[in-house]
């Protein structure tokens, strides 16, 4: 009889246990679409052993005693989840790198954008009405067509080289975001922790639909950055994020925004490390090195440090400044020049700002020098001064003389000074914030006297003609080779060249970021679609294994069936009662 009794609780046993993979199966079955669900399968075990003999003279049998569920566990590939997680930080690496590449190149008129095309026109527009002075340089309707074509030049370089600042700052914005949910991630990794902790503490139920909040969590933050994890005996996942701790059960190491020296830019630090730096971004940018993963990253290197002008990428000589080394003015814009160093090998946007900053500067400059022929005294005591060459300089139609046609904001081109009892022009270098001075775009501006009165104009010689050779000396410049272009080291560039150049550096950059990111973008998409398989539901597959389940079920019954007819033909048979 109580052999019966096994076989009865064995046949039970099978009821069981496909019961059980029926529901699993239905439970998958009926989250098919769900987002993010993962492939849940029932793990069976054999059940213990019972030994049948007891006799030394035979060796002892054993006979099972039917199965039972040994866990119910996630259908997923631990390597498929790093390798995705990995090229998923790097394609959005690339892709935050390639956006950034994309609006440059909008700004500038090389894809559909309006205002480089804006530009472009205003040059031309400045080079005509150069030429038509050049063709009656006394005509004051030509000098008004000059001074206005000039006001719109200045006007839409200030529009694309402000757009791009916007734009810079709208990525700092973006980053400042990135790292707030980064941190919520982080609060919610450890809130997960928790909970799955204390549910499987027992070792009887899984947590699978925390298991799966969780992962997916983590897939959205390598996005973000280069992150590394682990799960310990207890269910906790231990998370690093660029190789320093991030979050347990029990803490969140908080990232942080802290406001870069110099800049109103974001710098990402670590909260609990006493404000460390989460990234070096002076080192190389390399797919062997994996320093080229996450999207935070991205829109550092993309954004760069600073905003910088033409003046930012010329290193300053301190013999130009009253103190030398120890001038303080010498000291900042040594320091100025130094975060320019340490940004314009990574940031286009940095370069894009310098080198287009040093285009509108180089031209205004060119032209002022043409209106204000400049010459070097050397004073008694050994001193040298920059000043106006009286001796060639043109004059209004007044007399008077070294009236450039774009000024600096705040800063007059000269001040009349006695040296050696001679009066004379010198050219100020230094503005009225005491910064060394540079034509940059958003420092200037046309001449508002030239503008209220177009004979303020200098295109007289000093016996009152027409200065027709410089009218001539301007329309010359647009085809002077005098520009540099320092990305490339390409000499001997005309303005257009110039502009050209420095567009088409763009597009390059952009070429190769778009190469990268859709590299990453099919290699990560491969990854999951390999995870999928494995982990994804299978509407045939999960069809195909309840048939199987449910004979086995059929099975199982049948069986009890037979052991329960056995029992009772025994018992009616023996009169057991």
């Amino acid at each position: 009889m109580g052999s019966m009794m096994t076989g009865l609780y064995i046949g039970l046993s099978g009821l069981r246990t496909s019961s059980n993979s029926l529901n699993t199966t239905a439970n998958n079955l009926s989250n098919v679409n769900t987002t993010g669900y993962v492939r849940q399968g029932v793990v069976n075990k054999d059940a213990i052993y019972n030994y049948v003999s007891t006799t030394s003279a035979v060796n002892k049998g054993q006979s099972g005693l039917g199965v039972a569920v040994s866990t119910i566990s996630h259908v997923r590939d631990i390597f498929f989840d790093m390798a995705y997680r990995k090229e998923n930080g790097r394609q959005t690496f690339y892709d935050k790198l390639y956006d950034s590449v994309y609006e440059i190149e909008v700004k500038m008129g090389s894809v559909e954008g309006i205002e480089g095309i804006a530009f472009q026109s205003a040059i031309s527009d400045l080079r005509e009405s150069i030429n038509k002075v050049a063709e009656a340089p006394g005509n004051l309707v030509s000098r008004a067509a000059l001074a206005q074509s000039a006001v719109e030049f200045i006007d839409k370089s200030q529009l694309i080289y402000n757009g791009l600042v916007k734009y810079q700052k709208t990525i700092d914005d973006e980053v400042v975001s990135t790292v707030n949910r980064i941190n919520e991630i982080g609060d919610t990794i450890r809130n997960l922790n928790q909970r799955i902790s204390r549910i499987e503490a027992n070792d009887v139920e899984q947590a699978m639909d925390l298991r799966d909040k969780r992962d997916n969590l983590l897939d959205e933050l390598s996005k973000y950055c280069r992150i590394s994890y682990k799960e310990d005996s207890n269910g906790v996942v231990e998370v690093s994020v660029e190789g320093v701790h991030f979050v347990d059960d029990l803490s969140v190491n908080y990232m942080g925004c802290e406001k870069i020296e110099g800049s109103n830019f974001a710098k990402p630090v670590w909260r609990g490390m006493a404000d460390q730096p989460v990234y070096n971004l002076n080192t190389t940018i390399s797919t062997e090195d994996n320093t080229d993963i996450g999207g935070l990253k991205g829109l550092l290197v993309a954004r760069g440090t600073l905003s910088p002008t033409a003046a930012s990428m010329v290193e300053p000589d301190p013999a130009d400044y009253a103190g030398g080394v120890n001038d303080q003015d010498y000291k900042d814009a040594l320091s100025e020049y130094n975060r320019y160093k340490e940004c314009c090998d990574t940031s286009i946007i940095v370069n894009t700002l310098a080198n287009f900053d040093k285009l509108i500067s180089g031209m205004v400059e060119k032209i002022n020098d043409i209106f204000c022929p400049e010459t070097t005294y050397t004073a008694a005591d050994g001193t040298q001064y920059t000043i106006l060459d009286t001796d060639k300089a043109p004059l209004a139609k007044d007399g008077s003389t070294g009236i450039e046609l774009f000024t600096r904001n705040y800063t007059e081109r000269y001040t009349e000074q006695v040296i050696d009892g001679k009066a004379m022009y010198v050219r100020n270098d230094t503005n009225t914030f005491g910064n060394r001075s540079a034509y940059s775009i958003n420092n200037i501006t046309v001449n508002s006297d030239i503008l209220k009165d177009y004979s303020k104009m200098a295109l007289t010689t000093r016996d009152g003609a027409d200065d027709y050779d410089l009218a001539k000396d301007l329309v010359n410049i647009f085809n002077d080779k005098t520009l540099h272009y320092n990305n490339g080291g390409l000499h001997g560039l005309t303005f257009e060249e110039f502009y050209e150049t420095m567009t088409l550096d763009v597009a390059t950059t952009g070429k190769i970021y778009k190469s990268m990111a859709d590299n990453e973008s099919k290699l990560a998409s491969q990854l999951d679609d390999k995870r999928q398989e494995v982990m994804g539901v299978s509407s045939d597959e999960e069809l195909g294994s309840m048939i199987k389940y449910q004979q086995a079920y059929n099975a199982a019954s049948r069986y009890v069936n037979v052991v329960s007819d056995m029992i009772e033909t025994l018992i009616n048979r023996t009169g057991a009662r």
